[in-house]
């Protein structure tokens, strides 16, 4: 199980665009914190989620 946003998930295994495409986040305007370090835009293919990971999404939605 990972933990994302405080609600365990079961997403163990998937890198972290296919997690991303799967709950249809905006990709382009998303930062993803992983155990306290954020994952870079680049690397979303290429990092996957693990058993115990902690995982933060924060959006940016602009407005005025």
């Amino acid at each position: 199980m990972v933990t994302v946003n405080g609600q365990e998930e079961d997403v163990a295994g998937q890198t972290v665009i296919g997690f991303l495409k799967k709950r249809n986040a905006p990709i382009e305007n998303i930062v993803v914190e992983r155990n306290g370090d954020i994952v870079h835009r680049a690397q979303f293919d290429k990092v996957k989620l693990e058993s115990g990971d902690k995982v933060e999404l924060i959006s940016f939605v602009g407005g005025g």
